[in-house]
């Protein structure tokens, strides 16, 4: 089978950029083969399909305001995008497409030649960006469902894209045009990583046979060399410092949990107010590779996920537990899909640093710690496993070229 993926970014920017390059090699080594569809950039792996890829451009947080302004046109409706997505196709002739997370980058306009050719199309809901205008349900640090419905100028009022009254009023007004041009129209099913995520999708309009759930597949990482000692025991947090995954929690459960050092892996717009406000037990280690991460991981006492929004499936989490480490997460989101309550972790209210650190410090203590650890074990490797996903999506290709 040929399988088209789409994906604003063709490198290992994040959490999407996994699965969407997991899948790849995986489908790959089942035997299909695999096209890519992305933006250019210079950390771009290698493609096939490469010569066909959309130009550059940067939405980013850093990016400078003018230079987002000049690719404003790009990001309602992508010309280059759709240009290039329509040559692919003529060359590639895939089977099937499955798009991960377009966003600005490519923006909806890729789905256009993709219906022109009769391509059968499945998204993965990365995030809520067809219905939520910044994407994650949440303004400034809380869960926010005022877009619901369709009512995106909630957005301009709130200023929740990127902290910008101006961005997003932009971002409200290209929510209304993609709603009025019925932009993911061509989408004959979504893929929902975790059962929230179905439910939420469902709940937001979404048909309930078009929304099937599949979980991320996770795979154990090989082991690097740190180049450093850890400490005997020690609590870990591993992910973007940023205000949805929690991060302002983190100086209060070091605190609370001291003299047990809490170690920090990661970057992020809130490195520099993390480190200003950081106890002498919070070590900030900066962005790891993956093998010294793993390597790490495999070290810790307890993993903490405090996050404030609402995850779609928690892969840092998901790692952790394949480890067979204690995990304290909140419970928002498809957490406590992976973190069940004293079966394979601890779960804390959303927010509460105090909650938080109680968990963390009876996963230091707790004798049944272990037993969650290999609880977690088992759940991931049932949850998650590569073949199955693998399996599953083939499943759900072959399905939609027989309608």
């Amino acid at each position: 089978m040929r399988v088209l993926l789409v994906n604003a970014f063709h490198w290992l920017k994040g959490g999407v950029e996994r699965t969407y390059l997991d899948e790849s090699r995986w489908l790959g080594a089942a035997g299909h083969e695999v096209q890519h569809f992305a933006t250019q950039h210079p950390r771009n792996l290698p493609s096939p399909t490469s010569a066909y890829f959309a130009p550059s451009a940067d939405f980013g947080e850093g990016a400078p305001l003018l230079a987002q302004l000049g690719s404003l046109p790009s990001a309602l409706w992508s010309a280059p995008a759709e240009q290039g997505m329509e040559r692919l196709i003529a060359h590639g002739r895939p089977d099937v497409a499955h798009v991960h997370a377009p966003s600005r980058y490519l923006s909806p306009s890729i789905f256009a030649p993709l219906e022109r050719a009769g391509v059968p199309v499945v998204m993965t809901l990365h995030d809520f960006k067809p219905w939520c205008t910044n994407r994650i349900l949440m303004a400034h640090g809380r869960i926010c469902e005022r877009c619901k419905g369709g009512h995106h100028w909630h957005a301009a009022t709130t200023g929740c894209v990127q902290g910008s009254h101006l961005k997003s009023a932009f971002a409200a007004f290209e929510a209304y045009l993609h709603d009025h041009m019925h932009a993911y129209r061509s989408v004959r099913r979504w893929i929902a990583p975790s059962r929230f995520v179905r439910e939420k999708a469902i709940e937001w309009g979404v048909p309930a046979e078009r929304v099937q759930v599949v979980s991320h597949g996770v795979e154990p990482m090989a082991m690097g060399a740190m180049g450093f000692e850890a400490p005997p025991r020690f609590a870990l947090f591993a992910g973007r410092l940023s205000l949805e995954k929690g991060v302002k929690l983190l100086p209060e459960i070091a605190r609370a949990i001291a003299p047990v050092p809490l170690w920090v892996a990661g970057e992020g717009p809130l490195a520099e107010w993390l480190r200003a406000k950081a106890p002498e037990t919070l070590r900030m280690l900066g962005h790891l590779e993956d093998g010294v991460l793993a390597a790490l991981r495999a070290r810790a006492s307890v993993f903490v996920a405090p996050s404030l929004f609402v995850e779609h499936f928690g892969y840092s989490v998901a790692e952790a537990l394949l480890e067979g480490r204690p995990v304290v997460a909140a419970r928002i989101g498809a957490l406590p899909e992976l973190v069940e309550h004293e079966v394979t972790g601890l779960l804390a209210t959303p927010g509460d640093a105090a909650e938080h650190a109680t968990m963390v410090k009876r996963a230091l203590e707790d004798p049944a710690a272990a037993a969650w650890g290999a609880a977690g074990r088992a759940r991931v490797k049932e949850l998650a496993d590569p073949a199955d996903h693998v399996r599953r999506l083939v499943g759900i290709y072959e399905a939609l070229l027989r309608l």
